[in-house]
This record gives C-alpha cells, sequence and structure tokens, in this order.
C-alpha cells in the first residue's frame, strides 16, 4: 500500500474514533460521520487500515500497551517486586508504595481510559463489518478476528488489574454510560467466546509478511494463558500444545539475544514501532545511559537479579548494568536499542512460544502429571544453561521429576519470573493468580502491603459517570 493511502485513511480512522480520546470511553458517540465509515469500509485496503489503526494507536497512545511510560508493563511492574521507582510524581510512587488512590490520573488514562479506548475501536470495526457489503468474505473473516482478539485482550488485563468491570461489546454511549460491573467468571466468559471465534476466524499464516498482527495462532496462544488463569487445566494445555506442535512456525531461538528481534521464530505476535527516533518503547524507556534520576526511568530490584541462579544465561544477557562512580543500577535488557534505527531491528513482544511452555508445564503439574510439566519447564531453563566450568560443574540443572506438587509448582513461579520480566506485568498478575502477592509482597513492601492491594480502584471519574459501578474494597 502506497504510504499517502496510508496516511489519509488513517487520518479518517483516528479522527472518527479517537478524537474524544481525552474524555472517559462511557462518553464517546459512535461516529456520525456516515462518510468516513462508508469509506474507511469500501474495500479491502481501506478497511484493512482501520485494523492497522488500532494496532497503530496502542503503540503510539503511551498508555496501556508495550513498555511506555504509563503502560501495562511498567506500571503493573512497579506495584510488584520487580521496579524500582526513580519518578517522583506522586501518581507513580502510588503504584511503587502500594497506596494507589481513585483520583490516580495515570491509573484512569494508562490502564482504564486506554483499555476501554481499545475495546470501542475493536467494536466499531465489529459494527461496520457486519453492514459493510463491499469487503471480500476473506477480508471480512480477518479482521473480524482481529477485532475480536484485541477485544478480549483488553478485558483480560481490565479484570485481572481491577476485578470486576463492565463488559463493553457496543458502541452505543447510552449503554456504555451505565455498563454494570460483571463478575470475572463471566468477564472470562466472554474473552474466552472471543478467542474461540476469533481463531475460528483467522488463517495460520499471518495477514502481513511479518508478525505484527494476529493469526490463527496468536489467539490459540492467548487463549491457553486465558485457560491457564481460569484454572480450565486440560483446555489450557489442548491449546498450548496446539501452539507448541507448530514447529514449522515457532522455535524456541537458542541464542538469548535474538529473541527480541522482528520476527524472531519466538515470535507468536510482536507490535512493530510507530516512532521514526525509537525501535521500541521497552528500549527507550529502560535502557539506562546515565544515573537514574529523571522523570520515566526505571530501574531492576535487587530482590529480581537475586532470583536469578549462578549462571544463568538470561541474567548475563537480557539484563544490563549501568555503573556511575561506586553506584551501580540494573535495567531490563531483553531490547537493546535505546534510539532510532534504519531499518528497524526489534518489535515489542506480546507474545512469545516460551509462554506456551510454561502454561503447559503448570496446567500438567495442576493434573498431577509432574513428569510431563517437568519436561516442559525444563525446555526452558536448558535454554538459559551456560556451558560448565570449575567453579559450576553442573549449572542451571534440570528439575527432578520426583518433585512434589507443591515443589514443582515453586519451581514453575521461579522460571516465571526471571524468564518474562519486565514483560506485560507477569509477575503481578502471576502472585494474584497464584495467591501468592500476600506473602510474598508483604515481605519486599513491607508495611505498604495489605492484601486488598491486589486489585487496583476504580477511577473516580468512571464512579462519578456511572452509577452502576462499584468501587473495590480497600479504596471506598
Amino acid at each position: 500500500m502506497k504510504p499517502f493511502k496510508i496516511n489519509i485513511i488513517y487520518l479518517l480512522i483516528t479522527s472518527a474514533l479517537f478524537l474524544h480520546s481525552c474524555k472517559d470511553f462511557v462518553e464517546i458517540d459512535p461516529p456520525s460521520d456516515q462518510l468516513i465509515s462508508k469509506t474507511v469500509y469500501s474495500s479491502d485496503e481501506t478497511a484493512i487500515s482501520a485494523v492497522r489503526g488500532l494496532y497503530a494507536q496502542m503503540m503510539t497512545s503511551g498508555n496501556f500497551a508495550s513498555g511506555a511510560a504509563n503502560s501495562i508493563t511498567r506500571l503493573v511492574g512497579l506495584s510488584s517486586d520487580e521496579f524500582n521507582n526513580f519518578n517522583s510524581s506522586e501518581f507513580y510512587t502510588q503504584f511503587s508504595t502500594n497506596n494507589l488512590t481513585a483520583n490516580n490520573t495515570i491509573l484512569r488514562s494508562g490502564l482504564w481510559q486506554a483499555s476501554y479506548q481499545y475495546i470501542y475501536f475493536a467494536n466499531v470495526i465489529l459494527d461496520n463489518l457486519k453492514v459493510s457489503n463491499q469487503l471480500s468474505i476473506s477480508t471480512k473473516e480477518q479482521l473480524e478476528g482481529e477485532a475480536k482478539f484485541i477485544r478480549a485482550y483488553c478485558h483480560f488485563y481490565l479484570t485481572n488489574l481491577f476485578g470486576e468491570v463492565p463488559i463493553v461489546l457496543t458502541t452505543d454511549y447510552r449503554i456504555n454510560a451505565v455498563a454494570f460491573s460483571s463478575t470475572k467468571d463471566k468477564i472470562y466468559e466472554q474473552i474466552i467466546s472471543d478467542l474461540l471465534e476469533s481463531k475460528k476466524l483467522l488463517k495460520d499464516a499471518y495477514p502481513s509478511t511479518e508478525r505484527i498482527r494476529a493469526n490463527k495462532w496468536a489467539a490459540t496462544a492467548f487463549l491457553a494463558r486465558v485457560y491457564l488463569y481460569h484454572h480450565e487445566w486440560a483446555n489450557a494445555i489442548e491449546q498450548s500444545s496446539e501452539v507448541i506442535a507448530k514447529t514449522d512456525a515457532y522455535k524456541i531461538v537458542d541464542d538469548l539475544n535474538q529473541v527480541f528481534l522482528k520476527n524472531s521464530q519466538e515470535t507468536i505476535l510482536q507490535f512493530a514501532p510507530t516512532s521514526a527516533s525509537i525501535n521500541t518503547n521497552e528500549g527507550a524507556l529502560f535502557i539506562l545511559t546515565s544515573a537514574p534520576g529523571t522523570a520515566n526511568q526505571t530501574t531492576l530490584s535487587e530482590n529480581l537479579i537475586q532470583a536469578f541462579e549462578p549462571g544463568d544465561k538470561r541474567l548475563a544477557n537480557w539484563i544490563g548494568k549501568f555503573t556511575s562512580g561506586t553506584s551501580s543500577w540494573y535495567y531490563p535488557f531483553k531490547y537493546k536499542i535505546k534510539t532510532g534505527s534504519t531499518p528497524r531491528n526489534e518489535y515489542s513482544m506480546v507474545l512469545r512460544l516460551a509462554e506456551q511452555y510454561l502454561i503447559r508445564a503448570e496446567a500438567f503439574i495442576n493434573l498431577n502429571q509432574i513428569e510431563l510439566g517437568i519436561g516442559d519447564l525444563n525446555v526452558i531453563r536448558k535454554r538459559a544453561r551456560p556451558q560448565p566450568t570449575v567453579d559450576n560443574p553442573i549449572p542451571i540443572p534440570d528439575f527432578s521429576v520426583n518433585l512434589s506438587k507443591a515443589d514443582a509448582l515453586t519451581a514453575i513461579e521461579k522460571e516465571r519470573r526471571v524468564e518474562f520480566f519486565s514483560e506485560w506485568g507477569h509477575r503481578w498478575l502471576d502472585l494474584k493468580r497464584t495467591n501468592r502477592a500476600d506473602e510474598v509482597l508483604k515481605v519486599t513492601k513491607g508495611t505498604n502491603w495489605q492484601n486488598t492491594d491486589i486489585l487496583y480502584p476504580i477511577p473516580i471519574t468512571e464512579l462519578n459517570n456511572n452509577p452502576n459501578l462499584r468501587q473495590n474494597i480497600g479504596y471506598e
């Protein structure tokens, strides 16, 4: 597609759908300019641009997605035991000290509002696909599958961060404005429904030459995670096994420095950069080139560094160290490029194959199939194993298949921590879903930690606008 045409269509889309981006999602009225909808959905090419616009918006807004200052990765990492905070702003400090208040504007804009805006955008696409008679069947199915995938993705994070939230399936602002919160089971039911439909609609092949838009296997991989979180162990095994079996498309990359390159074989889904000045939000935000102290700098906690076993190649390859005088700070170094590079070499990882092995391992262990679970766990450990030395003759040894169930689950937790740090808040969500947050965080967070901190407060503006929302316990 020619750049000029992309720019025109993207302008139409963003002007229609994000004109009121500073407002609450419940206040956004569906676009009334029918000419815009007719133009955008009048051909396969322009309709595809609508979905591309959604991915682009998720990357450029600086909220919710993939490593930006107000992203899930950063904010949720501050809430857990992953990151140290050097931003003096009260709103960031509230995340790092677990003292969030309902009037935190970053909480509202970065997590709540952005999530519902992307859901709204997905719903606009779905509504227009239903009424358009000018698109090919294959394009309609692909775009519907992608929109439902994104809608499920956003609902997943909303419920895992805030608990009971509204399920938004319409662009009708009158319905959205008074939407009731749903139970987590109902939300998961909707997420699973969207992902099953997405999986059915999407094709094996990616819809572009790169892995930057969802295909069937992205939907399958995320469905495996959802089933794991919902304790549907057999379903989690089935879905993750399907992805793992796709050896012609996905492989565990042995060289740790190759994992996060664009279109690496471990990639199931990535987000492409939209800025000329950076490769990834993560690289731009996390890589230290001076002592921390400026507005958005974040370092890794000593607690996380100590979690790595001696010789673990992830410590050597995925963690950077900046030293100034007698002081040193550690930072995420999964992405190696801080500023621009042409051609682009790194894309922001959304889903990767290593997670599928650890999903299946955990599900097997929960079904008391310990040996199978340990086998999957050891696949990931093998990659992290360095060459033996005299001082460390058996580095990163395989876990024994004779571990108890409890010990095997502890091993999974530890492995997920050192594998997925600084990626989409895995550590925070793992501690919450396994009921380990209290035990772990009351040690690292001290008196700041209360068990009600496992859920974030519903933003006060949303409560004021919608009388049917309920505040979470501990924030009344």
